[in-house]
């Protein structure tokens, strides 16, 4: 059962019992979406035998999400599995309140002993999104945070582009996909080559078949602006830097032939992370992956990420 939040810039669809994704943001000038829809929505439960990636994947409606305590494939940490971009997405959150235009709620994890409590609202020019992870052992832990935004079409074709103030490109070295050589590491420019030009990094748009898995580090600005001149107007996302110093980047382009897509995912994202996605080292000795951050006993740490609208040139 999901919940619809009204702001005089965005509507924003939340669905408390799984995960309390966002599931969709509507831009109230045009009634456009902006997050991708994924053709998993529809699924009630995992398949037979499914690992824990087809169980995320199972019901993932696209939209917005926060992971922890893990992000990227399963792992053990702490003496426990956890799953494919952790718990937190697949959990069922409790609402404390709610007006016209917020909503508030929270839930406790067992792969990992934290509280997690979160406040959606619809603001006058966008979205804020209030994260608080509150550890509950006497022990310190270490989790991975990533937020999980991807936007879609009909708000992204083959005439938009993204803005993002990052000195560095980090390629996966597993997975980059069809636009990067695997584990490249440069500027934007130089690991991105003719997709950057003057306006931005210009995405490729539905059916085009290009894929992209990478993250953005070395920010001036904590923030990604996509820019569509086809409806003349942009969102940014933006977060604080002292929580989430990287994002992910990824594109999924009708790509994927196979499970889980079959090539009917439109899906772009540049995602506040805390980690850079893979393990080990990248090829100039950046650690990638790791165990995130450390939370102390009784220390909350708390975040705001905001979706903010944004003029931008009709072309």
């Amino acid at each position: 059962m999901t919940t619809t939040l009204r702001g005089a810039c965005f509507d924003v669809e939340i669905a408390p019992e799984r995960g309390a994704d966002i599931v969709q943001i509507t831009d109230v000038a045009t009634g456009l979406p902006l997050l991708a829809q994924s053709p998993t929505r529809h699924v009630r439960r995992a398949p037979s035998g499914a690992d824990s990636m087809a169980a995320w994947l199972a019901g993932y409606p696209g939209g917005w999400q926060m992971l922890v305590p893990n992000a990227g494939p399963q792992r053990v940490h702490d003496g426990v599995h956890q799953g494919f971009h952790g718990e937190a997405a697949l959990a069922e959150w409790t609402v404390l309140g709610q007006t016209p235009a917020s909503c508030e709620v929270e839930t406790w994890l067992a792969t990992a002993p934290l509280h997690l409590h979160r406040t959606v609202t619809a603001t006058d020019d966008g979205v804020a999104v209030t994260d608080t992870l509150r550890n509950l052992s006497p022990d310190t832990i270490e989790v991975r945070i990533v937020q999980h935004p991807a936007f879609g079409s009909p708000f992204l074709d083959d005439r938009s582009y993204v803005t993002v103030p990052a000195g560095t490109v980090v390629a996966d070295a597993d997975a980059p996909g069809s636009l990067v050589e695997a584990g490249a590491v440069g500027s934007p420019g130089s690991v991105l080559g003719d997709a950057v030009d003057d306006l931005g990094i210009r995405l490729p748009g539905p059916g085009s078949e290009a894929s992209l898995f990478a993250a953005f580090t070395d920010f001036t600005a904590p923030e990604a602006t996509f820019h569509s001149p086809t409806h003349g107007f942009g969102v940014r996302l933006s977060w604080d830097a002292a929580v989430y110093p990287h994002a992910w980047f990824w594109i999924e382009a009708n790509a994927g032939a196979g499970w889980p897509w079959f090539r009917r995912l439109y899906a772009i994202a540049v995602e506040p992370a805390n980690v850079l996605p893979g393990e080990g080292l990248t090829s100039d000795g950046r650690p990638l992956g790791g165990p995130g951050v450390a939370l102390e006993p009784d220390r909350p740490l708390s975040s705001t990420t905001r979706l903010s609208r944004r003029s931008s040139p009709v072309g």
